[in-house]
C-alpha cells in the first residue's frame, strides 16, 4: 500500500528521471544533461583565460551564464553578477595598459555530472617604465556547467597574492627585512 502511494505521488509530481530544476533556464544537474569531462573543462578554462588575455569581451560574454557570479574579478574587489561585472570589465579592457596573462599548468580539476571546476595560479606581467616587467600573481577558480550550447561559467573567483617584500642588498628573499 505504501509503495502504491509513493508511486502515485511520483506520477502526480511528474517525475521523469531528471533532477529537479532550480528555476531559471532549466538549471540543476539533470541526469539527462551532457556530462562534463576534465579535458573539456580544461579547454573551456583555457578559452576563458585567452579571452581575458586578449581583452575580448564579446567572446568572454559568450561563455558566461546569465546568472554567473564573480568574486573579486580582475576589474575590482567584491561580489558581482555578470550583468554588474560586464561593464566593469569593458572599462578595464578599454585601458591602454598592455599585459601578459598566464596560468600554472598544474590545475586542480574536477567534474560531477554537468559541472566542471578548475583552480590554478595565474600570473599577470605588466611592462614597467624601466623596460622590465612587474608581476602580480594570484589564485583563480572557475565553476562551469556543460550545456547544449557549450560550457558556461557559473562562478569565477580571483584573488591576488600579497606582493613580496623587497630584499635588501646581500640578503636573500627568504630572509626578513629588518627595520632600522
Amino acid at each position: 500500500m505504501i509503495l502504491v502511494a509513493a508511486l502515485a505521488l511520483f506520477a502526480m509530481a511528474g517525475c521523469n528521471g531528471q533532477w529537479a530544476s532550480n528555476g531559471g533556464s532549466g538549471g540543476g544537474q539533470g541526469r539527462n544533461r551532457p556530462h562534463a569531462t576534465e579535458d573539456e573543462t580544461r579547454q573551456a578554462f583555457e578559452k576563458v583565460m585567452s579571452f581575458f588575455g586578449a581583452k575580448d569581451l564579446s567572446s568572454l560574454d559568450s561563455m558566461m551564464s546569465s546568472s554567473a557570479i564573480f568574486i573579486d574579478p580582475p576589474a575590482g574587489p567584491g561580489v558581482f553578477s555578470w550583468a554588474e561585472a560586464k561593464p566593469m570589465m569593458e572599462k578595464s579592457f578599454s585601458g591602454a595598459v598592455k599585459f601578459n596573462l598566464s596560468n600554472e599548468s598544474g590545475y586542480r580539476i574536477g567534474v560531477e555530472r554537468d559541472l566542471g571546476w578548475i583552480a590554478t595560479v595565474y600570473h599577470i606581467r605588466i611592462p614597467n617604465d624601466k623596460g622590465g616587467f612587474s608581476q602580480s600573481d594570484g589564485a583563480m577558480s572557475m565553476l562551469f556547467q556543460k550545456t547544449e550550447g557549450g560550457y558556461k561559467v557559473l562562478m569565477l573567483h580571483a584573488s591576488r597574492f600579497p606582493a613580496a617584500a623587497p630584499a635588501e642588498a646581500g640578503k636573500s628573499a627568504a630572509e626578513p627585512v629588518k627595520k632600522k
